[in-house]
């Protein structure tokens, strides 16, 4: 089991404290937060201690993993992978030729080439992380994770319900979904993951059988804390106050 959060707040000080609480991985996200190259890469360097990082690109396309791998993640989060193609084409981006297609540049992930070769080495290293949020990717699932080189994919529950047409992963469609999906998981040995913005989804992710759990963002976590400390103020305070 690995416990991790989303990180979207353009700060290495956000990224700085999650690492130093404690959680196994953090999953950096270019795809819906506004973060560019520049300051991803001064929020992976924040990272400390065991945490693992991970980001999220835009969408499954070379370009955009090439120039985040040479930032130096362990892995990259696909968007949208909905055929065993798709799943291809996210592994071959990230491998080297004659294996793949990824541009030869990795600077800071090779420690600005203080150990290239290292690095080349135990390139392929690289975790491949499919998102499974569309319906066409439910019935693909078994191609999905057939394909060499995914190592694990991530539901995404609020895509995944408004491609069944529903607003939430409790309505009867997209939990068979799920359903399937953790069946395939389980025939396959690859494991999956899910992001839990409450207690009852963290639950659902646990009975199915999933791996990697994101218990939230950092401004959920914000947004949580912030309002739990002014309801607890403002039933201290005297009546009338």
């Amino acid at each position: 089991m690995a416990l991790g959060a989303w990180v979207t707040i353009g700060n290495p000080e956000i990224a700085e404290m999650l690492s130093l609480i404690g959680f196994d991985w953090l999953l950096f996200d270019a795809e819906h937060a506004p973060l560019d190259y520049q300051l991803l890469e001064h929020m992976l360097i924040a990272v400390r201690g065991d945490a693992t990082p991970l980001v999220r690109v835009p969408f499954n396309d070379p370009v955009y993993v090439k120039r985040v791998l040479d930032l130096g993640p362990a892995g990259i989060l696909f968007p949208l992978v909905s055929t065993a193609d798709d799943a291809r084409k996210a592994v071959a981006s990230t491998r080297y030729p004659p294996k793949g297609l990824r541009g030869v540049g990795p600077r800071r992930a090779a420690s600005y080439g203080l150990k290239t070769e290292e690095y080349f080495e135990r390139a392929d290293e690289v975790l491949v992380v499919v998102q499974v949020e569309t319906r066409e990717a439910v019935e693909n699932i078994h191609d999905i994770l057939a394909v060499e080189g995914v190592n694990a994919f991530f539901i995404g529950p609020n895509d995944l319900s408004f491609s069944y047409g529903c607003r939430s992963w409790r309505e009867g469609p997209v939990l068979k979904a799920l359903e399937k999906v953790a069946e395939a998981s389980r025939s396959s040995g690859v494991p999956g993951g899910m992001y839990c913005s409450d207690t009852d989804s963290l639950r659902k992710a646990l009975e199915l059988g999933f791996k990697l759990i994101a218990l939230g963002s950092d401004y959920r976590f914000l947004i949580s804390g912030a309002r739990s400390k002014l309801e607890e103020a403002r039933k201290l305070l005297p009546t009338g106050a």
